[in-house]
């Protein structure tokens, strides 16, 4: 085995949520691993609380931008990192105590990966611990592991404070600052395309179901949509084959419906199966202006 000495980068994103941020950064200072600088981006808050946080650590450096969003903060973060190693923290997740020994040890002894994620376990607003673990089921685990774009597309995500990276793949992929909502999805999906990662069949952080009204995850009408999005950045990073597009197409677009169908209760798509796989495209495409349609006749009807 390496000894491992290579500095981490962790960057933790942080708008307006004071309360939990303290908590967020101990997760890394009492890491068993010790070479890690922590980087606070402050995405806009109203006041310093993070700044007053940040200061009582040696190895935390703050950082304020206009707000921009999570995508925007993240890739901020990537810029000012000097470590070979990325993970990225929100300000209401936490590590557990050994996440970046176990995950470096991987990075460094298989050089073939360069990510390696885990299971998380839910923890409740108040940080009560509950039995609940997001990740793959045992017998899945095995399918997130290695090449698994196809496994993963429309389907599953690296589950959000549980990634360490290497630093060099943000040469080739970035956060997408237009996506508002499902930007890991975007983000990790598209890493997939190119790199191979590593899973640990283990929960090694923890995630807050937080129940804030703003939280973006709980609004489900800013999902309707966004599989157009995703696919043009796959036109964007340069994927010309037309069967690999027409599979990428068809596989968010059966994800596009799903997420429709699930918000607009009272309005659902009834799929046509031989039009939906002849063109998938049109799904990609026109998803967007059906929920405009829809939104707009809602509030004719509210008024």
């Amino acid at each position: 085995m390496k000894k491992n000495n290579q500095l981490v980068s962790v960057i933790i994103t942080t708008f307006n949520r004071e309360w939990f941020l303290e908590e967020a950064i101990l997760s890394v200072v009492n890491q068993t691993y010790n070479n890690i600088e922590i980087i606070v981006i402050d995405d806009g808050s109203d006041n310093n609380y993070a700044a007053k946080n940040c200061s009582k650590y040696n190895n935390c450096s703050y950082y304020f931008k206009q707000n921009g969003g999570i995508s925007s903060a993240r890739n901020f973060g990537i810029r000012k990192a000097k470590g070979e190693f990325i993970a990225f923290l929100d300000d209401d997740d936490l590590f557990k105590f050994d996440k970046i020994e176990k995950q470096l040890d991987i990075l460094m002894n298989y050089p073939k990966y360069d990510l390696v994620h885990s299971s998380a376990t839910v923890i409740e607003h108040d940080g009560k611990i509950t039995k609940i673990t997001i990740g793959a089921s045992n017998d899945k685990s095995h399918l997130r592991t290695g090449n698994v774009f196809w496994n993963a597309l429309g389907r599953w995500c690296v589950k959000s404070p549980t990634p360490l990276l290497r630093k060099e793949i943000f040469e080739k992929v970035m956060f997408d600052e237009t996506i508002e909502v499902s930007e890991d999805f975007d983000f990790y999906q598209r890493l997939f395309y190119f790199f191979q990662v590593y899973y640990i069949n283990e929960s090694l952080a923890y995630y807050r179901d937080s129940n804030e009204i703003s939280r973006l995850s709980k609004k489900a009408e800013k999902y309707v949509g966004v599989e157009r999005q995703f696919f043009n950045n796959y036109l964007k990073m340069g994927v010309k084959n037309p069967f690999t597009l027409y599979r990428i197409a068809l596989r968010l677009a059966h994800c596009g419906i799903k997420n429709w169908n699930l918000y607009y209760t009272n309005n659902k798509i009834v799929v046509n199966n031989w039009k939906l796989i002849l063109n998938p495209f049109y799904y990609i495409k026109n998803l967007n202006k059906l929920s405009e349609k829809v939104e707009y006749t809602k509030k004719l009807k509210m008024n």
